[in-house]
């Protein structure tokens, strides 16, 4: 029931901005299916995979159809 300080409201406003971020790129990676369901490919490719996934996620926000 106590009202919490100024600078407390601030770094809670910070921090859920960037939880936020975060949160959307997340939903945004997991839509698409390589990576929605387990990782069904060898580890070592794992991080070319998601180098891909990221570029093309990317690539469709900065250029529209």
């Amino acid at each position: 029931g106590a009202r919490m300080r100024a600078r407390v409201k601030e770094n809670n406003r910070r921090i859920n901005r960037l939880r936020s971020v975060v949160e959307r790129t997340i939903a945004q990676v997991k839509t698409w299916r390589v990576l929605h369901t387990g990782f069904r490919r060898p580890l070592g490719v794992y991080l070319q995979v998601f180098s891909v996934v990221r570029a093309l996620i990317f690539f469709a926000a900065s250029d529209p159809l």
